[in-house]
């Protein structure tokens, strides 16, 4: 079984919570009278998860150049679903809502995009196999735990994934410049809402054979464009909106 080193103390906490992936060791580089590492020790008993005490310096050595917070637990792999697979076992209906990313690249976006779905109640979060981050530590530290509640399910593209929720009756919803403005926008689940890169937006013919291109206002004379996770929120609050909770 492939492991990883997941680090951070929001991300470690809900690999914990959770108990869906098996957990090898974790080490701890603060007193055990702090009230975080408390905590994440309860958690570890709880899941007979085995620990020990080291210092900042060892738990840097298993998170090079993350904001570890001196926590840190070999577990194994956070692996993206494939979509055909995951499709079979999904629940989907009329409030459904997944997010779909096209060339979103800085794991730093792609972390904040999965954090936004958990808040907005998205069921899933599509990459493509190409020309884009994918699903790290380091995109887990950003996402502050949320990758262990929303799928990242891989796709061979982006419009490969429309043209098969298509299928299972998704309507597609695409970020863009040009676009019906986002309060005018009847919207209608089940949802895919697709974000493109910031700067250059999704594919033109990803904009094309989406059911409407949408537009978020911007106060006169903004900036040319929100970044990606910026425009995930928005459009995320609004869509959940409409199709209710």
């Amino acid at each position: 079984m492939e492991t990883e080193v997941v680090f951070g103390v929001h991300p470690i906490r809900e690999v914990l919570r959770k108990g869906a992936r098996e957990c090898h060791e974790l080490v701890v580089g603060r007193s055990k009278k702090d009230p975080a590492a408390k905590e994440i020790l309860s958690l570890a008993r709880q899941r007979k998860v085995p620990f020990r005490f080291g210092t900042k310096q060892e738990v840097e050595r298993m998170a090079p150049g993350g904001n570890h917070q001196g926590f840190a637990l070999v577990a194994a792999a956070l692996r993206e679903r494939e979509l055909t697979e995951f499709l079979s076992t999904a629940e989907v209906n009329r409030r459904t809502l997944w997010i779909g990313l096209d060339g979103i690249t800085d794991p730093h976006n792609l972390g904040a995009v999965i954090r936004n779905a958990a808040c907005f109640g998205a069921a899933a979060v599509v990459l493509p196999q190409r020309d884009s981050a994918r699903l790290t530590p380091l995109v887990q530290k950003i996402a502050s735990g949320a990758t262990e509640h929303v799928p990242v399910v891989q796709a061979p593209s982006v419009n490969h994934a429309i043209r098969q929720l298509r299928d299972e009756g998704f309507f597609v919803f695409a970020a863009a410049t040009e676009g019906v403005p986002l309060p005018e926008i009847a919207f209608r689940g089940p949802a895919l809402v697709l974000i493109g890169a910031e700067g250059r937006g999704l594919k033109r013919r990803t904009r094309e054979i989406a059911d409407e291109r949408v537009a978020i206002p911007q106060a006169p004379g903004g900036v040319a464009s929100l970044n990606a996770s910026a425009a995930a929120a928005v459009m995320l609050y609004q869509v959940r909106r409409a199709l209710g909770t």
